[in-house]
């Protein structure tokens, strides 16, 4: 039996080393750097144009066309929201390339495993091959093993549809024309998903988020306000639901120490669905029980004397909420750099900060040490600096020539300078400083 248990013990040790030679490099396949791959983001505004096409007609076949510059922007994204993944796409003729290098924790050294994915043109959506290390597996077998992953892990056929939605694939060294079948059967199969989040809890927090969006749908406008027929700013709203937050913690009849959590979580969102966009509750969950229709707020409140700030703060924090703190940044950025092309509003320091605020706010009113303070803090009074700093002597408006001649890129000293006092900026505020 001993015999048996070290042959077996050496065994294991043995398949890990073979495991860590074939899957793990000491060196990356993409050696790139984000700030290289943005430099062209504001031409993904086309990219979106096209996707919102595709939703509005999505009875319809559609054809997206996806330009090497585009496709680059994107993985730029990706590495500024995962710092650990670096990735690059290469184009020829009849084939596509999309290398990713992951970064291993630095307890492993400096290792990496590194994944090369080859798509073929075709029909269909074909992949050749995916190598992981100098593991090659065939691209079709590997598609279908995901496939069944996430069919599985999401008790649904969405993958299923997803690749169904392939129709064709064109590609060229200079772009991919991806032919789609019509979205609708796709659309209707995301309603179908269910994970591992959608128990208890999670109907818990949906039935709490439709009590805090009938409680902001029948709040009043302050006096002072109404009277003078002027903005009324965030502070109210988040002042409101906070203080209602805290209130049905204190009520929590087991004591939970998650209570204030769950109830800051469920205010958030419904802020974001009343004041924001009432799309938030399709990506959160179906509110119709409850409230039908979706309230939304007559008229938009102001950040800092500003909807546009205040649209920026929340939107930040939901998507906080649905994601993780570095894509809701991320996505903020990105979103600036987009800005800098014809059309957009410029890039603007001053639409980061408040992205960077509300990802701010929503780590610590979901963090349970912070949870309950942040809900003493915001239930005091109805005031901006609680949780939104200053904006002075920040940039904005600059299109991409402007941008690029006063601070280079996004790596640049004069840039992440810049980033730096955002970052100070945030970390004094009230909410902030509780967590230090």
């Amino acid at each position: 039996m001993k015999r048996f248990i070290k042959v077996a013990a050496l065994a294991l040790i043995s398949l890990f080393c073979l495991s860590v030679i074939l899957l793990i490099d000491l060196s990356p396949i993409v050696a790139k750097n984000a700030y290289q791959q943005v430099k062209n983001a504001e031409n993904v505004s086309e990219l979106i144009m096209q996707l919102r096409s595709s939703l509005r007609n999505r009875y319809q076949p559609q054809q997206i066309d996806i330009s090497y510059s585009q496709a680059e922007s994107l993985l730029g994204f990706t590495q500024r929201a995962l710092p650990n993944v670096n990735s690059d796409i290469k184009l020829s003729e009849d084939q596509a390339e999309i290398l990713i290098s992951y970064q291993l924790p630095a307890y492993l050294l400096s290792s990496y495993v590194n994944v090369s994915i080859k798509v073929k043109e075709a029909s269909y959506l074909d992949v050749k091959s995916v190598s992981i290390g100098v593991i090659t597996l065939p691209g079709n077998w590997v598609l279908g093993w995901v496939e069944s992953l996430a069919n599985s892990y999401t008790n649904s056929e969405v993958a299923t549809k997803a690749i169904q939605q392939v129709a064709k694939t064109d590609i060229s060294p200079h772009q991919v024309i991806i032919s789609l079948n019509p979205l609708d059967p796709l659309l209707r199969e995301l309603k179908n998903i269910k994970t591992s989040g959608d128990g208890n809890e999670r109907q818990l927090l949906i039935i709490k988020t439709a009590h805090y969006l009938r409680l902001l749908d029948s709040l009043p406008l302050p006096n002072n306000l109404a009277m003078q027929n002027k903005d009324t700013s965030l502070s109210y709203y988040l002042h409101k639901i906070m203080l209602e937050a805290k209130t049905m913690s204190s009520q929590d009849p087991l004591g939970n120490s998650n209570s204030a959590t769950l109830e800051n979580e469920a205010a958030i969102m419904a802020l974001a669905i009343y004041v924001g966009h009432r799309r938030f509750s399709t990506l959160f969950g179906d509110l119709s029980f409850a409230v039908d229709p979706i309230p939304t707020v007559r008229k938009k409140p102001v950040l800092a004397n500003r909807q546009d700030l205040s649209l920026h703060f929340i939107f930040s924090a939901a998507i906080k909420l649905l994601s993780e703190q570095g894509i809701s940044i991320a996505v903020g950025e990105f979103k600036e750099l987009m800005d800098r092309g014809n059309g957009g509003s410029g890039y603007s320091f001053i639409d980061l900060t408040a992205d960077i605020a509300g990802a701010n706010f929503a780590t610590l009113a979901v963090d349970p040490r912070t949870a309950e303070q942040i809900q003493n803090i915001m239930s005091l009074e109805a005031n901006e600096s609680f949780f939104f700093p200053s904006i002075d002597g920040f940039d904005e408006g600059m299109n991409k020539s402007q941008f690029r001649q006063k601070y280079s890129d996004i790596e640049s000293k004069e840039y992440l300078k810049v980033l730096k006092e955002i970052e100070r900026r945030v970390s004094r505020l009230p909410v902030s400083r509780i967590s230090n």
